[in-house]
């Protein structure tokens, strides 16, 4: 009987350590990622002119020439998207 109990004791501890690395390993990456946006200018400049342009009821539509590289483009439209979508939800929950 004990070492069932021991078995599944341990199994129980791997299956729990198992989770908590994986949910460990996510965290960090989205900090990651939280880190790289709050750096990098262009996704900064998206959200800015993405929380503008809500603001002033105008259609969504990211200006990505101003950025030369793909990624910049790439970083200013995620950039856009985002600071558009906070600011038209902030709005909606503002009129209520």
């Amino acid at each position: 009987m004990n070492k069932h109990f021991l078995f599944g004791a341990v199994m129980i501890l791997a299956l729990l350590s198992t989770v908590w690395s994986a949910v460990s390993a996510q965290t960090r990456q989205l900090a990651r990622t939280e880190t790289l946006q709050a750096t990098d200018g262009a996704y900064r400049d998206g959200l800015f002119l993405g929380r503008l342009d809500a603001r002033a009821g105008r259609n969504r539509r990211a200006c990505v020439g101003r950025w030369s590289s793909q990624t910049d483009r790439a970083s200013f439209a995620s950039g856009y998207e985002d600071g558009y979508a906070r600011a038209a939800l902030m709005s909606v929950a503002e009129r209520k």
